[in-house]
């Protein structure tokens, strides 16, 4: 799907909420890729974050991490957080991932 599927007559509420360029919405959708203001637009569009994915994540965390290593809530807080970091740092188990994050760090040190 593209951007295309999802614009509607009150799409332009969120541009102008987000301060992007709009003007592209008055053309054909089929001349949307040849104006620079759609390509901002949808470099911004296509770069925001859908809280619920996020949400959905940090809610499955918790529950599977529930009362599974620790009862006490202050350890269970800070292992959340390690978790979360742990999962910012390698976002996939894949091993170019792990050899680029060691390379990173060597090279800071």
């Amino acid at each position: 799907m593209s951007l295309v599927d999802f614009t509607t007559k009150q799409s332009r509420l969120l541009f102008q909420r987000l301060e992007l360029p709009d003007g592209f919405l008055a053309v054909d959708p089929d001349e949307w890729d040849r104006r620079e203001y759609f390509r901002r637009a949808s470099a911004v569009i296509n770069e925001l974050k859908v809280v619920n994915d996020h949400a959905e994540r940090g809610v499955a965390l918790v529950q599977e991490l529930s009362g599974m290593l620790t009862h006490n809530k202050e350890q269970f807080q800070f292992m959340l957080q390690v978790v979360c970091e742990n999962r910012r740092q390698f976002p996939d188990a894949l091993k170019r991932t792990l050899t680029g994050q060691q390379l990173a760090t060597t090279a800071r040190d």
